[in-house]
């Protein structure tokens, strides 16, 4: 039997199945193309499109024709499909002079890669405020994708 590993060099960006491919000595088998799966990662950072690598090691095999045998790594490719953006919700009806609230949501489309704060505020204080004064959304954490509330007073 000849026996090659296969591994990706970024599994954050792509993965490869089987582990291993094993082609048969003294059967059928030792000439049939043998079905590789590579599955792109979904990272939900806006990193672009990335190149990464399917390491394939060197064959090994009691046939010395075949053992140490160097076979190419194929080059893959994870197209991008996050983009950065603000998600802003419909807000949940009208405010009054008596100072009936109204919310809406707001959250990120992406996993920033720093620190996103927004400020907020009302562009007539005599007529409505707006609490939270501002948002932060945390990078590399469960936050940058949670509904974050903002209120709005009417005056």
């Amino acid at each position: 039997d000849v026996t090659m590993a296969l591994s990706s060099s970024d599994t954050g960006e792509g993965t490869v199945s089987p582990a291993a491919l094993t082609f048969g000595s003294g059967d059928s088998t030792w000439n049939v193309d043998q079905a590789v799966t590579v599955t792109g990662v979904d990272d939900n950072g806006v990193d672009g499109d990335v190149a990464y690598t399917i390491v394939t090691g060197a064959a090994s095999s009691s046939d010395g024709n075949y053992n140490g045998l160097a076979v190419a790594d194929v080059t893959a490719t994870n197209d991008d499909d996050d983009t950065a953006g603000v998600t802003v919700g419909a807000i949940s009806g009208d405010t009054n002079e008596g100072g009936a609230t109204a919310t809406f949501n707001v959250r990120l489309t992406s996993d920033p890669t720093g620190d996103v704060t927004m400020a907020l505020s009302s562009s007539d204080t005599g007529e409505g405020t707006v609490s939270p004064a501002a948002l932060t959304f945390g990078s590399g954490d469960s936050t940058w994708n949670v509904d974050q509330a903002v209120t709005v007073t009417g005056v």
